[in-house]
């Protein structure tokens, strides 16, 4: 990949950012996480250029890729959520004397800027919640005292001591002290092909010229129209007038069904959905015995088209001859599976709202919630919590929670992604990952909008 475009990942997870980089065309040639099973997963799916450390330990020039400064094209990051409270801006923008033993996630995003300030990309690309759009902080000073290791001090305008201005506002405010014109854009993983509701929030930079990707130009899919809502799968057209699918029609598919990323696209699909997602997996179930606990070969042939893609089937072989793996379902108690039940498709209570004879946890204690995910819409947000219990995440026919498999769909993430095959690291890596295909749009408009011009 010579000629590809090169970038680096940091906080790299389990690398659905970087897949979906590389399925956009670039060489993601280092990538760092402090977290071992994060790191075994992406070297067993990208290869042997990630490192384990934690980021603030390292130094950009000793322990980074050898890319000379002003040579990469593009630093990728998605830095642990930011729980930023009252804080003073220098304090926020200091990296001295900061602790191992803090729960600094408010700063880590710093240490992005950091490998960004050394490497000099033509690019950058930082994902975080879109929660992050109301977090306030408090002035308790004038300038921001020595923002980053390097760069001027930034004059605080219109800020006067004692006021609450967004975190955004010096998050941007930090880029350009670097040399970087930089905005914010939030977008939903499902106008973007993904089956699940996933706000998030970019922030996007170059380092030279202005204009930065509008990200909604890139959109393939959308809200469905009212006759569309009662179609609950997109079935594939080959499948539709004939007797069933046969490996003859499986043949004949195109190898990358889901449609390209193109800026301002003649047309959107309509959202991906649970059923186009998952339904064509053997069903499973918690006790064991019928059906098993766990699936390990298909049992039916694709059915949707996003089925058909996130199967990834070579050319030289059939799908029942293909091994499934982490789709192994949780164990429940009956009174768990019996409130499954009791629950609609797309149906939620939060703890608190189910009778004291249905009560499970204690409300005053626990704020979850069941959900049931909707199979004709798609999935709500897919979050680490899942490896905790998967009351938000009940599969929409089966009464159970949805197994790593399934969530790793609704993720984008294809068939052949392996994963640990325990569940609870599975999860959470799963949960916690930037969805690739997210991820492969966001590539796109880079490349498009900076880097190829």
């Amino acid at each position: 990949m010579d000629s590809a475009m090169s970038a680096i990942d940091l906080f790299c997870g389990a690398g659905g950012l970087s897949e979906g980089l590389q399925r956009a065309g670039y060489d993601v040639r280092w990538a760092v996480d402090h977290d071992e099973s994060a790191v075994e997963t992406y070297r067993e799916n990208h290869g042997d250029h990630v490192l384990q450390a934690d980021i603030r330990d390292t130094d950009p020039a000793v322990d980074g890729p050898d890319i000379a400064p002003g040579e990469l094209d593009l630093v990728a990051a998605g830095p642990p959520c930011p729980s930023f409270s009252t804080i003073g801006r220098s304090k926020l923008g200091s990296l001295d004397d900061r602790s191992l033993d803090e729960d600094d996630r408010n700063t880590l995003y710093l240490d992005f800027l950091r490998y960004v300030d050394h490497f000099q990309p033509r690019a950058f690309v930082m994902e975080n919640v879109s929660g992050m759009l109301t977090d306030m902080v408090t002035v308790e000073s004038d300038t921001v005292q020595e923002s980053l290791p390097v760069g001027p001090k930034q004059e605080t305008e219109g800020s006067p001591v004692g006021e609450e201005i967004p975190i955004t506002e010096i998050i941007l405010e930090e880029m350009d002290s670097i040399g970087y014109s930089a905005n914010w854009m939030k977008v939903d993983s499902a106008d973007f092909g993904v089956p699940q509701h996933r706000e998030r929030l970019f922030f996007i930079g170059r380092r030279e010229g202005r204009d930065l990707p509008d990200l909604k130009r890139w959109q393939t899919h959308r809200e469905p129209v009212e006759r569309e809502k009662d179609q609950p799968m997109d079935v594939r057209s080959e499948l539709k007038d004939r007797g069933g699918p046969t490996q003859e029609t499986l043949d004949t598919v195109d190898s990358d069904p889901l449609p390209d990323f193109e800026r301002d696209p003649e047309s959107r699909q309509p959202y991906l959905t649970v059923a186009d997602a998952i339904l064509d997996l053997p069903p499973i179930s918690p006790d064991g015995e019928m059906p098993p606990n766990q699936a390990t070969e298909y049992t039916l042939p694709p059915v949707s088209t996003y089925q058909e893609w996130v199967r990834n089937i070579p050319e030289d072989e059939d799908w029942d001859d293909l091994p499934l793996r982490n789709h192994a379902a949780r164990w429940h108690n009956h009174l768990d599976l019996s409130i499954y039940k009791l629950l609609g498709h797309g149906v939620g209570w939060n703890i608190g709202q189910v009778s004291t004879e249905l009560q499970p946890y204690r409300d005053d204690v626990f704020s979850d919630k069941y959900k049931k995910q909707n199979p004709a819409r798609p999935a709500s947000t897919i979050l680490a919590h899942i490896q905790k219990d998967g009351h938000m995440f009940i599969h929409p026919t089966e009464a159970r929670s949805l197994s790593p498999r399934e969530a790793a769909r609704l993720q984008s993430f294809r068939d052949t992604y392996w994963f640990p095959e325990s569940r609870t690291p599975a999860y959470r890596l799963i949960g916690n990952a930037v969805p690739p295909r997210l991820g492969e749009a966001v590539g796109v408009a880079i490349r498009e909008t900076i880097l190829d011009n």
